[in-house]
Parts: C-alpha cells; sequence; structure tokens
C-alpha cells in the first residue's frame, strides 16, 4: 500500500507512522511524501523519526550505534531518518533528556529558516514573472506561498515546543 502525506512536523509524522503498525502496516519506504507499506504483525515496530546533519546521508557511526541499540534505519530523506525497533524490546525514544531534545528542535527549526528564506525568494521570484506576463507563474506563486504558510506554521509550533523544554 502507498499513501501520499506531507509533514512539516516530525512529531505527528511519527504518530502517524505508529498508527500504521498499530493497524498491521510497516513503512518499508519513502520517497518525497509517498510512504509504501507493508502488512505485518500488528503493533509489532515502534518507530521515531529523526533529524540527520547531512542531507541523505548518515554516518557510519551513527549506522553503526543505531544497529547497536536494534534500531533499523528504514529510509533517510533529505535530512529526515525514519527509524523503528522491534516493539517487543520496550520503548523506543531518541531525545531522553530535556537539553538534547531542545538541541534537536533548535536544529530543526534552524533548518526550516533557512529553506523559509530560499522559499520567499522563489515566491517573490514567480510573483515578478507573473506581473511579468507569464500566466504560469501565479499558479507556480500559490504552490509556493502555501509551502512557506506550512514553513512558517512549522517554525511557530517548533518554537512552541522548544519553549516548553527551556
Amino acid at each position: 500500500m502507498t499513501k501520499f502525506k506531507i509533514y512539516f512536523d516530525k512529531d505527528v509524522e511519527t504518530k502517524w507512522l505508529n498508527q500504521m503498525v498499530a493497524e498491521g502496516w510497516a513503512l518499508k519506504s519513502f520517497f518525497a511524501g509517498f510512504y509504501t507499506f507493508e502488512e505485518c504483525k500488528k503493533g509489532e515496530y515502534i518507530y521515531q523519526v529523526d533529524f540527520g546533519d547531512k542531507l541523505f546521508h548518515v554516518s557510519k557511526e551513527y549506522r553503526e550505534y543505531m544497529q547497536e541499540l536494534g534500531i533499523e534505519i528504514v529510509d533517510i530523506w533529505g535530512y529526515w531518518i525514519i527509524l523503528r525497533k522491534s516493539a517487543s524490546e520496550g520503548s523506543f525514544e531518541l531525545y531522553t533528556d530535556v537539553e538534547s531534545a531542545r538541541e534537536h528542535y533548535v536544529k530543526i527549526r534552524s533548518m526550516f529558516r533557512a529553506v523559509l528564506i530560499v522559499e520567499v525568494i522563489c515566491l517573490l521570484m514567480e510573483l515578478a514573472a507573473w506581473v511579468g506576463g507569464f500566466s504560469v507563474g501565479f499558479l507556480c506563486a500559490v504552490i509556493i506561498g502555501a509551502l512557506v504558510l506550512s514553513l512558517w506554521k512549522a517554525i511557530f509550533k517548533i518554537n512552541g515546543v522548544i519553549e516548553n523544554l527551556k
């Protein structure tokens, strides 16, 4: 089964992945919003979503550390790393202390801010193209505008998470 969803909130995405596995669907792969699932025993895994340091890459040390903990890297997309662990091995949380959780969300917020700046520039370029007579520019501006609003909302929500962790 394949489902399409776009998440800007790793906690909501994690919750959804855990709901899917509770219904008997294990994530097999992820690509650009397309989640591919395969049948599994209900509740077989626990999922977490992590945020890496490099685009589409995790270090050998990260892989080895996760493997030592019995954690499988299901897929990597951009900076997002989708992880799972067998539920029979107990609970699965990545950031158990306040300071590491706070640093994690600060890192995510920084990436979202950088992407927001790039998207605002793209939005302005598309609006200029539309005003200049390029009719498709308006459609592109609407799409980019929706992305800008989603990023803004995600940054606002992450700010709240960071404040709660202080």
